[in-house]
């Protein structure tokens, strides 16, 4: 064989190898990612995520404090066993299947809650929330809401939070308490924003007579089951 020919064997032999290793390396590489992921999905019957809106202005004695609740709550959890602080999750439910004033809801929530509302103002709750001077239901019809976590601040966990709402995506950091139990994943916290904090203004009628106060009070209690699949 002749010199060129053996110098151009051992470069395909070379190459080939290295190629070998790349590939080597990358199926390496995706196993220890697979390894260091563990995959939850949603458990939306046994989940809860709602939020309390609370009556304001001179004829507030007139309404009620409302519950709203996410009535088709679906997502994932990938829990990283290697740095749990970079976990990642997704949530996400649909604007029209909000559930207000679930009585079996109101009825855990004390004298502030004890009114009972009628059918016709449930329907009119849920008009003006799904109007586009609130939710806009009809151009956004889902809330989804994407993270990190849990990390500790103080000695207590918190979610880094991205919530995407009425074509924005609204930062925030948000109280949890995280356990892992066998094949269940559980995720619980309760806190409270301002509407201006998710860009929004509380609804109002009669020059801000009967109006809708700007504290919301946030409750979630998430249960996510380990994907075996």
């Amino acid at each position: 064989m002749k010199p060129r020919d053996l110098w151009t064997r051992g470069r395909l032999i070379a190459r080939a190898a290295g190629t070998l290793l790349l590939i080597g390396w990358l199926a390496e590489g995706i196993a220890l990612a697979q390894d260091a992921g563990e995959r939850y999905v949603v458990d939306p019957a046994a989940s809860d995520l709602h939020w309390l809106v609370y009556k304001a202005g001179t004829l507030s004695r007139l309404g009620h404090n409302h519950t709203v609740a996410a009535g088709d709550l679906r997502g994932n959890v990938t829990v990283d066993t290697r740095d749990v602080a970079a976990s990642k999750f997704e949530l996400e439910f649909s604007v029209g299947k909000l559930v207000v004033d679930d009585p079996m809801l109101r009825g855990t929530l004390g004298p502030e809650f004890a009114s009972v509302p009628t059918a016709d103002d449930i329907a009119g709750t849920t008009k003006n929330m799904l109007s586009d001077r609130v939710l806009d239901g009809d151009k956004h019809p889902r809330i989804r809401i994407v993270g990190t976590g849990p990390m500790r601040s103080g000695g207590e966990q918190a979610l880094a939070v991205q919530v995407e709402l009425l074509g924005r995506t609204v930062a925030l950091t948000v109280p949890t308490e995280v356990a892992i139990d066998g094949d269940e994943l559980r995720a619980t916290g309760e806190f409270e924003l301002n509407h201006a904090d998710l860009g929004m203004e509380p609804f109002s009628v009669m020059l801000g007579a009967l109006a809708v106060g700007e504290k919301l009070s946030f409750s979630y209690d998430v249960k996510a089951r380990r994907d075996t699949r």
